[in-house]
């Protein structure tokens, strides 16, 4: 038996399971993918943390300031890369606007804007759904004491795939730029820009190359050989569009960090069902073991806890029938709170269906809306799967992933 089996393999997901696995727990992560790491920019959203917290049922009131603080020492000490600061940061999208972020690593936060110099988007040939030109534009608009020039780079493999009329993503080009071959590329291009630049009298300014597609972190030691070198340049990463080349290499990182503290995992495998028992004299249940299907078999797997980090609507952990005759929770069959209204007609409005998930009490175990009673006494939600809290207008879902998820392990 596993002191906790964690449902899903996002961000909440992972978190719970290294900190548990820190903490000396037996634990089993039971994914059938990465969950919506995919979808992961590079960096970590906390929000308006306190404002946030005096919300009534935001997420963000079930923790302590110390709690919210400790889910980021942990982000900063898995990703030492990673830096914080007491006020925002701020990232170049891939459109090269300027967004802030709580959490990002040091090659991506941006210099100050009353500095003075040139910036070079140094740009990889048939990169999928890139426009230099409006980067460009918008880059030069965010820094007026900046001037921007674009430089083109070809890798030889993408050229023949440009022959056969296939693009080349941000994961196929991150790819490249992690091996020695790539970083030995980028090595004479970056050195070219600098004898050019120079050569045009410009020695004395300051010079940053930008490259989209550019992931310097989640090396593994143990497992991963770092070709990462010092350039002759500084080189500045970009947030990461979809599929995110940083939420690729996040959620390998994750894999292996938790496997090195002896984790399990159980990967292409849908939790399915549940078997549970009522707690004595007490309308509360407890679960004693979950029914997964793997391999085209049906197994059982008991534990003392439960974690459910299934993703919320977009990570598939809440599943919406046809004109939403029908919204249930897909493991446990958790009550669910559904918004009266679903959808706001301006488009980048506050979406209602944001705010669908599982109330929780402060101990993360799940409550019927109708009731306010606890349903499982041993399982724990986190993540997008909790209601009343909207991470695209609220900026915070990142905050609210680590936060959840960490404190879930140290109730284990």
């Amino acid at each position: 038996m596993w002191d906790a089996i964690v449902v899903g393999g996002g961000l909440a997901g992972w978190t719970a399971g290294i900190r548990a696995a820190q903490r000396g727990k037996k634990v089993l992560i039971v994914a059938e993918g990465v969950g919506t790491l995919y979808y992961f920019s590079g960096i970590f959203d906390y929000g308006d943390v306190e404002g946030l917290r005096h919300l009534p049922k935001h997420p963000y009131s079930l923790f302590d300031a110390e709690m919210i603080e400790s889910g980021k020492q942990f982000v900063q000490e898995l990703c030492p890369d990673y830096l914080g600061k007491d006020k925002p940061l701020s990232a170049l999208t891939v459109l090269g606007t300027a967004r802030q972020g709580d959490l990002m690593p040091r090659s991506m936060i941006l210099p100050d804007r009353q500095e003075r110099g040139i910036f070079v988007l140094l740009v990889p040939e048939g990169l999928k759904d890139f426009f230099p030109e409006i980067a460009a534009s918008n880059m030069a608009q965010e820094f007026p004491g900046w001037e921007v020039k674009i430089k083109k780079v070809q890798v030889e493999i993408f050229r023949e795939w440009e022959q056969l009329g296939r693009s080349a993503s941000g994961v196929d080009y991150a790819a490249i730029w992690r091996t020695e071959e790539g970083q030995n590329l980028l090595a004479r291009e970056i050195e070219a820009i600098k004898s050019e630049l120079s050569a045009t009298g410009n020695k004395s300014e300051k010079i940053v190359v930008v490259l989209p597609s550019l992931v310097r972190e989640y090396f593994d030691a143990s497992r991963t050989k770092s070709h990462g070198r010092e350039f002759s340049l500084p080189i500045m990463e970009m947030s990461s569009f979809i599929p995110s080349p940083h939420g690729r290499y996040l959620a390998e990182y994750l894999k292996h960090r938790f496997t090195d503290l002896g984790g399990e995992l159980m990967l292409g495998a849908r939790a399915a069902s549940l078997q549970g028992e009522s707690v004595p004299d007490n309308p509360t249940k407890s679960c004693g073991e979950i029914i997964v299907h793997s391999m085209g078999k049906a197994v059982n797997l008991k534990a003392k806890k439960f974690i459910l980090a299934t993703g919320g609507l977009l990570g598939g952990g809440i599943k919406v029938g046809i004109e939403r005759q029908s919204i249930r929770e897909g493991v446990f069959n958790l009550p669910l709170y559904v918004p009266q209204e679903w959808s706001a007609s301006q488009f980048l409005a506050p979406q209602p269906f944001a705010q669908l998930g599982v109330e929780t009490e402060k101990g993360l175990r799940p409550l019927d809306p109708a009731t306010g009673q606890v349903v499982w006494d041993n399982v724990h939600v986190v993540g997008r799967m909790l209601a009343h809290w909207d991470p695209w207008t609220q900026r915070c879902g990142g905050g609210v992933a680590v936060t959840s998820g960490y404190a879930a392990a140290e109730m284990i």
